[in-house]
């Protein structure tokens, strides 16, 4: 047995022992830092708030679906190698095992028979697990909502979450809603008295209360959590040459909020005072904001454009939008390796 009282010296174990499974509670975005993902077969996680639903994500793209397992208790932090364990109190994330993280203390187990009952153990809980959450769908649809009360928890500055915008080309989740919405400068007005009765530290002044609003039709789908990608178009729908593309994260959602005959609804993003944002799907720098205005130039998703109709129907514009976020990443990817 060999106690192990500092990040280091963790850190120093788990890379010699290369845990082929491990049982923890919680896993952060610098998790492949801490251990090889060539020996990592498989994980029981808790997929509760303290983990990074992308994280997860990630792992579950590294190592496939059906060896990630969500156990929505677990607190164990086991890590089994070939000939020993490593028990204690890390979870897989930089503020379990870095210099910077928390105060952690753990023990190596060489002896093969505590190994075999840690094991024994390990198998109990991916059992367990396996109940709770036996499909893909089922972890997707958990990650989703794990999401959700993260980012909730992060913009009321309850937790901090690690996490860092990708580029587009390495943007690969399932779980934001995208919706790419064009918006001007038509000047609406808000109908105060509505956004008043549906939220009350808007009622004086919503332009004090929102950083951010845009309008949308009384039957578009758009929810709290959701993110928009807006673009500034045109009188003729195209977008403008140095128009601004930005993410707008949805905090509420106020029908009849703009005083508008085809779009009333108001989805707006709140001020951030001592809360912090979540981060955005991926990051929108110079090059990707050009690269999304000239693929909405080509004209080759009509949908997401401004159109002749009576009411432009974001039903047909999220349709597309899977589509156009992949035509991003191909034609960013292509452009990288055309440089190197």
């Amino acid at each position: 047995m060999k106690i192990l009282t500092n990040a280091k010296a963790i850190r120093k174990t788990l890379r010699e022992l290369k845990p082929a499974s491990i049982a923890v509670a919680y896993v952060g975005v610098g998790w492949k830092s801490y251990i090889s993902t060539k020996s990592l077969r498989e994980i029981v996680l808790s997929p509760t708030l303290g983990s990074n639903p992308r994280a997860i994500e990630e792992m579950m793209q590294e190592l496939g679906h059906e060896n990630v397992h969500f156990l929505d208790h677990l607190h164990s932090k086991i890590y089994l190698g070939a000939n020993a364990a490593l028990l204690g109190s890390c979870n897989l994330s930089d503020n379990g095992i870095s210099d910077n993280g928390l105060l952690e203390a753990a023990v190596l187990l060489a002896g093969e028979n505590a190994r075999k009952s840690l094991a024994a153990q390990f198998e109990t809980y991916k059992a367990a697990a396996r109940k709770l959450y036996p499909t893909k769908q089922s972890k997707i649809n958990c990650l989703k909502n794990l999401k959700q009360m993260s980012d909730k928890a992060q913009w009321n500055g309850w937790v901090t979450i690690d996490a860092k915008s990708p580029s587009i080309g390495q943007y690969n989740s399932q779980l934001d809603r995208i919706h790419v919405a064009w918006c001007d400068s038509s000047g609406v007005p808000y109908n105060e008295q509505t956004i008043g009765k549906k939220i009350k530290d808007a009622e004086n002044d919503p332009d004090d209360y929102f950083s951010y609003t845009i309008q949308f039709g009384e039957k578009d789908d758009v929810r709290p959590g959701d993110w928009v990608l807006c673009w500034r178009c045109t009188k003729n729908g195209m977008p403008r040459k140095r128009g601004d593309v930005s993410w707008l994260y949805v905090h509420d959602v106020v029908p009849g909020g703009f005083d508008s005959a085809d779009y009333s609804k108001l989805v707006g993003e709140a001020k951030s005072r001592f809360r912090k944002r979540p981060m955005p799907p991926f990051v929108l720098d110079e090059p990707t904001k050009r690269l999304i205005r000239e693929t909405l130039s080509s004209r080759r998703f009509p949908e997401l454009l401004p159109n002749d109709s009576p009411i432009w129907d974001l039903a047909q514009a999220d349709a597309v939008t899977p589509s156009f976020i992949d035509t991003l990443k191909s034609a960013a990817n292509s452009t990288l390796r055309g440089r190197e």
